[in-house]
Order: C-alpha cells, then sequence, then structure tokens
C-alpha cells in the first residue's frame, strides 16, 4: 500500500460521521477506477479480498498501537497516582510543620514576653537603685560643710536639671528628723527656694518662648511657688492689653481671653485653672475697676439718669461677654472626660508611689483559665519571701484617693448639669472600685493569699493575714463613709441608684468573701501546724510521755483581728484545735500515769483557749474532752458514773465508748465491756 493510498484511506476510516456503505463505495470507486460496469467481478473480488486484508492488517496495527498507548497511559497514571501521594505526603508533613513553627512561635513569643518582663523587672530596681544613688550622692553634698562642687548645681545651662533633683531631695528631707537633720534641711530648702526664684526668673524671660515656658512651667508644678509662676503670667497678660479706651474694656477683655487660651494650653501642664484665674483676674480687676469708677464718676456729679444708663450699658456688656467668652463653658463641656482621666491617673500614681516605696513590682492581676494558673504561680513566686510581714494596704494611701475622689463628686455636682450628676457620679464610684478596690485591696488580699503557709506546715504559720484583716476592714469603713456622704445624695432616687448599688455591694462581697477564704486556709495552717507539733512530739507507738506543746509553739489566737470578728476566729480556732486535739488522743492507749499526764496537758490547753476570753463556746469544748480523759484514769468501778457525768450528758455515747476503749486494761476487764453502750 503506497504512501499517498494509505493517507487517503486513513482519511476515509477518519471521516466523522463515519458511513459504511459510503466507505465501500469509494473503495470500489478506486479499484474500478470510476468506471460506470464492472466487467470482471472476479477481479474486484480480489482486489476487494485485498482491501480487507489490508484493513485487517491496519486493525493489527492500530491496535497494537491501542494497546502499547493503553499501558503507556496506565504507567503514566500510576506515575501520576504516585506522584500526587508523594506531593500529599509532602503537603502533609508541611502542614505539621508549619503547625510545629506556630506552636514554636508562640513559645517564642511566650519566652520573649517573659524575658521582656524579667527585663522590665531588672531594669526597673537598676533604674531606681541608679536614681537612688544620683540622690544620696547630692544629698551627701549637703550634710558636709563644703560648697556644692557638682556640676549640675554651679552649671547655669543646667537648671532643669538641677530643680528636678532639688525637689526630690527636698521632698525627702521633709521626711527626715529635724533635731537629727535641721542643718541638712536647711541648706537644701535654701537651695530649693533659689532655684525657685531662678525657674520663675527664666520662665519670665522666656516670655516669647512658649516651648521654654512649657518646660520650666513642667518643673514649677511641683514646686510651692507655682502659683507665682501663674500670678506672673497672667500679670504678663495684663500688661499687654487693656491698652484702649475705658469704653472697649469688655470687647478687650474677650479679645485676651480667645488670644491667651490656645497659648496657656500650650505653656502650662494644668490649663484649666489658669484660664479660670485669668478669667477671675479680669473680672475683680480690670473690669471691676472700670465698673466701679465709671459708676462712681456719676454719682458724684448726682447725673442719676446718666449712672441708670451706664448701669444698664455694663450689664448688658457683662452679660454679653460671659456668653461670647465661652471660655469655661468650653471646659465645662470637656469636664465629664477631664475629671475622669485626671482621677484615673492620680490615683495611678498614689498607687505607683506607694509600691514603689516598699520596693514592689505590682503585677496586673487577671482571672480566668491559663491566665488565674499564671497569676496564681507568679504571684506564689513573689510571695516566696513573704515580703518581711508587710500587707501592701496602707490607710493613707486609700485617704489620699478617697480624698481625690470626694473632690470628684463636689466637683460634679458643681459643674454637671441636673440630669447628668448621677450618670456622672456613677463613673466616678467605676474609677473608686477599680482603683482602690481592685487594685489595692484585691490586690493586697490576693498577695495575703498567696503568703498563707501550705495545710500542714511544719514551721509555725506566721499571723500575716490575721494582720491584714483589720487594716482592710478600716479602709472599707472608710470607703463606706464616702458612700454614704458623698455618692448616695448624687445617685439617690435616680435612674442609676440600683447600678451604683449593685456595683458597690458586689465589689466588697467579692472582697469579703475572699477573706473569708484566706482566713478558712489560715486557720487551717494553725491547725496542721497544731496537728504536726503533737505527732512529732509523742512516742508511736505506746503510752505517750507528754501531749504539751513544745515552749515556743504557739497555737495562734486571732490576734490583729478586733471587734466581733476577734471572737468568732477565736472560737473557730478552738473548735479547729479541739477536733485536732480529740483525733490525736484517740491514735494512743493509756495506762493511769499517761492519763494523768494528758489530764495535765489538757488543763493546759483549757487555760490557753481561755485565756482568749471568748466565751462558753471556745472553752465547753475542752471541759468535755477533760471530762473524757477522765475516763481513761477512774477505777474500773467508778467508770460507769464517770461515764454518766452531767459534762458528758450532751456528748454522744459512741465517742464515750470509743475512749473508754483507749484505757489499756479494756481487754482484761470483762465488766468494762459492759459499758459500751
Amino acid at each position: 500500500m503506497s504512501g499517498q493510498y494509505f493517507v487517503t484511506y486513513v482519511e476515509d476510516l477518519e471521516q466523522d460521521p463515519f458511513d459504511a456503505t459510503d466507505f465501500v463505495e469509494r473503495v470500489v470507486w478506486r479499484i474500478t477506477q470510476g468506471a460506470d460496469t464492472i466487467s470482471d467481478p472476479l477481479h474486484l473480488k480480489e482486489k476487494l479480498e485485498e482491501e480487507i486484508a489490508s484493513l485487517q492488517m491496519l486493525c493489527d496495527q492500530f491496535s497494537g498501537k491501542i494497546n502499547v498507548l493503553e499501558q503507556q497511559l496506565d504507567v503514566d497514571k500510576r506515575d501520576y497516582c504516585n506522584r500526587l501521594q508523594q506531593l500529599h505526603e509532602l503537603n502533609s508533613d508541611a502542614i505539621e510543620k508549619v503547625k510545629q513553627l506556630d506552636q514554636t512561635m508562640q513559645n517564642v513569643s511566650t519566652a520573649v514576653v517573659h524575658l521582656g518582663d524579667q527585663l522590665e523587672s531588672v531594669d526597673g530596681p537598676r533604674t531606681r537603685a541608679s536614681e537612688a544613688l544620683a540622690l544620696i550622692t547630692h544629698f551627701d553634698q549637703f550634710l558636709s560643710d563644703q560648697p556644692l562642687s557638682s556640676a549640675i548645681f554651679t552649671d547655669p545651662d543646667k537648671l532643669l536639671e538641677s530643680a528636678d533633683l532639688i525637689q526630690k531631695l527636698y521632698s525627702i528631707s521633709q521626711e527626715l528628723s529635724k533635731e537629727k537633720y535641721a542643718y541638712v534641711q536647711a541648706r537644701i530648702a535654701h537651695r530649693y527656694e533659689e532655684i525657685e526664684r531662678l525657674l520663675i526668673d527664666e520662665f519670665v524671660r522666656s516670655q516669647r518662648d512658649e516651648k521654654k515656658m512649657a518646660e520650666v512651667a513642667k518643673i514649677l508644678a511641683e514646686f510651692k511657688g507655682y502659683g507665682s509662676c501663674v500670678d506672673r503670667y497672667v500679670e504678663f497678660l495684663h500688661a499687654t492689653s487693656f491698652h484702649r479706651d475705658r469704653g472697649d474694656v469688655f470687647a478687650e477683655a474677650l479679645h485676651l481671653c480667645r488670644n491667651a487660651k490656645p497659648k496657656i494650653e500650650a505653656i502650662f501642664p494644668n490649663p484649666m485653672a489658669v484660664i479660670q484665674k485669668l478669667v477671675t483676674s479680669i473680672f475683680n480687676g480690670k473690669l471691676k475697676e472700670t465698673v466701679y469708677a465709671t459708676l462712681r464718676d456719676h454719682r458724684e456729679v448726682g447725673d442719676q439718669e446718666g449712672y441708670l444708663i451706664s448701669l444698664a450699658e455694663m450689664y448688658t456688656s457683662t452679660k454679653k461677654l460671659c456668653t461670647e467668652l465661652e471660655v469655661l463653658h468650653r471646659y465645662l463641656n470637656s469636664y465629664p472626660k477631664d475629671e475622669l482621666d485626671y482621677l484615673n491617673a492620680q490615683s495611678s500614681i498614689i498607687l505607683a508611689r506607694f509600691y514603689e516605696s516598699k520596693k514592689h513590682q505590682k503585677r496586673a492581676i487577671t482571672s480566668g483559665g491559663l491566665q488565674e494558673l499564671r497569676r496564681d504561680v507568679t504571684i506564689r513566686f513573689l510571695s516566696a519571701d513573704d515580703f518581711g510581714g508587710e500587707t501592701f494596704l496602707a490607710e493613707d494611701v486609700a485617704i489620699s484617693i478617697l480624698q481625690e475622689t470626694k473632690n470628684a463628686f463636689n466637683r460634679t455636682q458643681l459643674f454637671c448639669n441636673k440630669m447628668d450628676v448621677s450618670r456622672q457620679a456613677e463613673k466616678v464610684l467605676d474609677v473608686l472600685l477599680a482603683k482602690l478596690v481592685t487594685e489595692h485591696l484585691d490586690y493586697a488580699v490576693e498577695l495575703a493569699l498567696a503568703g498563707i503557709t501550705l495545710s500542714e506546715p511544719k514551721t509555725e504559720p506566721p499571723a500575716y493575714f490575721f494582720t491584714f484583716v483589720p487594716q482592710n476592714t478600716a479602709i472599707v469603713l472608710l470607703c463606706a463613709k464616702q458612700f454614704e456622704d458623698s455618692i448616695w445624695p448624687l445617685i439617690k432616687n435616680t435612674s442609676v441608684e440600683q447600678t451604683c448599688s449593685k456595683k458597690w455591694t458586689s465589689s466588697l462581697r467579692g472582697l469579703e468573701n475572699k477573706i473569708n477564704t484566706g482566713m478558712d486556709r489560715h486557720l487551717n495552717a494553725i491547725q496542721g501546724y497544731t496537728k504536726f507539733v503533737l505527732t512529732s512530739t509523742q512516742k508511736k507507738p505506746g503510752l505517750p510521755d507528754h501531749f504539751a506543746f513544745p515552749e515556743n509553739a504557739n497555737l495562734g489566737n486571732g490576734e490583729g483581728c478586733d471587734g466581733a470578728n476577734l471572737k468568732v476566729v477565736q472560737v473557730e480556732l478552738a473548735q479547729r484545735l479541739y477536733k485536732t486535739i480529740l483525733a490525736h488522743i484517740q491514735n494512743f492507749t493509756y495506762n493511769s500515769a499517761g492519763a494523768m499526764l494528758l489530764l495535765c496537758d489538757l488543763n493546759e490547753y483549757k487555760k490557753c483557749i481561755s485565756s482568749w476570753r471568748c466565751g462558753r463556746d471556745a472553752s465547753a469544748p475542752f471541759d468535755k474532752l477533760h471530762s473524757l480523759a477522765n475516763l481513761l484514769m477512774v477505777l474500773p468501778d467508778n467508770l460507769s458514773e464517770a461515764a454518766r457525768s452531767p459534762t458528758l450528758a450532751d456528748v454522744d455515747r459512741s465517742l464515750i465508748s470509743s475512749f473508754i476503749q483507749l484505757r489499756d486494761d479494756f481487754k482484761k476487764n470483762k465488766n468494762m465491756s459492759l459499758l459500751i453502750f
């Protein structure tokens, strides 16, 4: 079959759609070369048989190729599936590595945060130590009789640095004994006044440089002479204004206030007070002078008409000035936010100074899940040194915060509209609860809880928590006093009354629950220590030689608590000690000598409990215990009578029976077993 013929052949077979009849006619037409009649049928038959053979051969060829291609396809398919499987495994490995990387990143982040906390905890004390060293070094210069030689005091260009230093030294010196450090206090005070004067002079010289004035004013704000600085600036404003005729004094006043306001805000750390002082000085100064002079002139010449006309004009001008001025109005509009910002910041400063004075790095306390666990671990770590008995409560801190909130409540009533007073009072209350209750009281009780010894300590548990309780109570009473005097009148019969009362009650109840938990833990610690002392000082097994505590052992009596709380704690402690001693006594058997020693020791325990002077509720169980111990010593013939003693009338009979069984002669005396009830 020629190549051209083969191509034509294939083209005929590949016709779409394929028509077998048409294909046969084409083949016949090619065999007969297009003749209309068939002259030799045998020849045609032979040719058709050849064509069929060619088709069969072609079919075999294509079948072979198809088989080869199918085999190749199977191979490619298997390779493709294997490749997909490999890619899937690689993808799974990549996903797992991404997860591991994410976990590693989280671990690294946690480590970085922890390292940051550690660095911060190290850097903070280092910075404070460096500052303290600088203060001590300069303080030492004031102690000597020599002139100050430090460049910070001799270089005029370091006025601001020396001002910051002398202010700190002055504050420290005022806390020292006047008898012992009178000389150094005088030297520091003299330098303090000198630098204060230089600062005011520097402020006055810098009247055209607002940036410099702001730096000086920021430092002067910590000095006693800050008010003089404000006065000098107000005088400067007056001196550069009111140059027009007396009739324009009202317009000039408005012009002065509007122009001075942005400057005051840029210079002073508390611009509102300065603006208020400026406005007050204008009304009490130039305006008052103008009004008095004008009206006096009319009165002196007897011009009643002119007097009335001028009075009306000035009254109208004054009202117009108050309306157009809007200085206070603008500040009053932002007052609620300004008040809360200041109260939050000032309360934080008070707390920060307190913890800094205790050299304590305060940690944020959060709650819930892992955060709570981390909190507990952190506080437990911080409490490892027991803080030297420090409770981290301070009544003066509470008084300072309460005074700030009292001022805030007073200003709220003064500046807020009647409809807004209660809502602002609620926000101030929120700050009080957050700063004093949560950040101070609640934080302190958390530390106190963490410092309580384990339930069965081997050393005497310190009574830090007993010291904490009355301090906390005193502060809570101060808070309650302010709630009654300052808060309640502002929220009573308003829409926020119920909400505020709920917040107040919830905060104190949460604090009370933690204190109750602490009291329970501390009593458990005392009870555990009592058990340890008893078990470690008795002979086991056999007859005990003595039940007395060591001379330095202390059962604890709730010292630090007061009032009704003290009695409740003492009674509860007495009950727990009774149960502990009772359980310990029942671990032994007794002969008459051992029973006598036990009675002696019980007398000592009763004396200890009686010395608390908390009544029969505490001592009664030990009376019963004494009567029970008496059953161990009386003669067998008197045992029945002793078991029916009036003191044991309300004692469970099974307990009486168990005590009788503690006698070493119980098993030998058959009659004694009849007394088992």
